[in-house]
């Protein structure tokens, strides 16, 4: 397949957008996460919005763009994304981006969405129905597709294609191209599924167009795919073989999640970009007939033959807290990888609650103490399951804590002064909260990670929300701003 040579890049994320300044020669490539940009919203024909500057801002930005999809997985035997795709592949025109990726893993099952990224059933069945998948996003798209290789904390199974075979052969049912996510091969391995030298001797190396790469580190005896920081020199060392031996790379990709930058610290980037621009160089170093793979068996023996369907099911359903019931069940809930997803799914789902309600958590953290905050966060995911988009999953922590009806004091006001924040930002209509006391030095305490020692004077205080600013607090108060930041 004809495609461009971008070279090397990063996951576009704003607070990295200094070094697009800094070091422009660094980047040729910026690879689009185009869900982590949208908001979802419950009314209206048009269920996920994006506001239109921003947009334009990432197409004005340096270098090419790829996009790599995280919200339509195609390692799952449901795919109910159609809503997903006008504005996917609006991004995929907007950004010229001349393929786009997807994970072979699943998140969604018939009855909620899992939180997290999921192993698939690694079965012949399991291929037919991936790649059918791969082709029906590959088409709503209108770009060629790479699948990327996931991460599975789940100890291997003996009813299983083995790791590599098993991406091989969806890459080839399919015909599709292959993200090769280093990082997340070396997680697997040293978690103790299949060696990445095992992997790659099973994959069409042809088909890889690009490479991810990240770093992580140790927790309860697992390595974590966390993007938290540096590539491990284990890993580097090994790239220094594997890059040479890939034919058609075309780009190289630098991984890290914005919240660990303010300990990492953009140098640190900037030396891994160049460290990754040395491996470029030795792209496609070994002629194309060395690349020697395994042939893969015809068929593999299913010891229990579990449909994907029932496998996604089962997984889903222990991954989100709830107690086996079926003998599939019961099985993985054996596996010391399902108690690590769980508390990595609580862990994201917390996040994204103080994310989007700041001053709600730190009222509760505050007035209650951390521990108690942590019991009713265990006790609303015991009851609701995970939400795709933050603020879905702060606008169902907000319905809890109103049905729950806590008695502490300014926190009803306090959370619909946050709900309406939200809902304004992405609906664009102003609204109108209410206060029995004066809210602005509650709002600037909790800001300042304080209580206010004793409440301001009580009355009929009217808080206006716009888009953009201005907040008009009434009667006591001029205009102050209150936007987007």
């Amino acid at each position: 397949m004809n495609l461009p040579e971008l070279g090397v890049g990063l996951i576009y994320s704003s607070a990295l957008e200094p070094l697009l300044t800094e070091a422009p020669d660094l980047i040729n490539v910026l690879e689009i996460e185009p869900q982590t940009l949208w908001a979802e919203q419950k009314e209206g024909e048009v269920p996920y919005v994006i506001p239109p500057e921003l947009d334009e801002h990432l197409a004005s930005l340096p270098g090419r763009k790829l996009v790599h999809s995280v919200g339509t997985p195609v390692g799952g035997s449901i795919q109910s994304y159609e809503a997903q795709m006008p504005l996917l592949r609006d991004a995929v025109e907007k950004l010229q981006a001349p393929w786009a990726s997807e994970h072979l893993s699943f998140n969604l099952t018939d009855d909620f969405f899992t939180g997290f990224f999921l192993p698939p059933r690694q079965t012949e069945e399991g291929v037919l129905v991936y790649a059918e998948a791969v082709r029906k996003l590959r088409a709503g798209l209108g770009v060629p597709l790479a699948i990327e290789t996931g991460v599975n904390y789940l100890r291997p199974r003996a009813d299983e294609i083995p790791d590599g075979a098993f991406m091989a052969a969806v890459a080839e049912e399919a015909d599709c191209g292959i993200l090769l996510d280093l990082h997340n091969l070396y997680t697997n391995q040293r978690n103790g599924r299949q060696t990445i030298e095992a992997f790659l001797a099973d994959l069409p190396l042809e088909r890889v167009w690009e490479v991810h790469l990240a770093g992580g580190f140790e927790v309860e005896g697992f390595w974590l795919d966390s993007h938290s920081g540096a590539v491990p020199e284990p890993l580097f060392a090994l790239c220094q073989e594997v890059i040479p031996n890939l034919p058609n790379l075309k780009a190289i990709i630098f991984e890290i999640f914005a919240s660990f930058l303010p300990q990492v610290g953009l140098e640190t980037v900037r030396a891994e970009l160049e460290k990754l621009r040395g491996l470029w160089e030795l792209r496609g170093a070994q002629p194309v007939g060395n690349n020697q793979r395994n042939s893969r068996p015809a068929t593999y023996p299913d010891v229990a033959p579990i449909s994907p369907h029932e496998w996604e099911k089962a997984l889903g359903k222990l991954v989100i807290g709830r107690s086996p019931e079926t003998a599939l069940e019961a099985d993985l809930a054996k596996d010391p990888g399902v108690p690590l997803v769980q508390s990595l799914i609580k862990e994201f789902r917390g996040s994204m609650v103080v994310q989007v309600y700041r001053l709600t958590c730190r009222l509760l953290m505050l007035a209650l103490t951390p521990d108690v905050f942590r019991v009713i966060l265990e006790d609303f995911w015991s009851q609701t399951p995970p939400q795709q988009f933050a603020a879905s999953e702060a606008e169902a922590f907000g319905d809890y804590l109103v049905a729950k009806n806590l008695r502490l004091p300014q926190l009803q006001n306090i959370l619909a002064f946050e709900r309406a924040t939200v809902r304004t930002l992405t609906d664009g209509k102003p609204r109108l909260v209410h206060f029995n006391v004066d809210p602005l030095p509650i709002l600037r305490a909790l800001s300042e990670g304080r209580l206010l020692a004793e409440p301001g004077p009580e009355g009929d205080y009217e808080i206006e929300i716009t888009p953009e600013g201005p907040l008009t607090i009434s009667p006591r108060y001029e205009a102050v701003r209150y936007g987007r930041s």
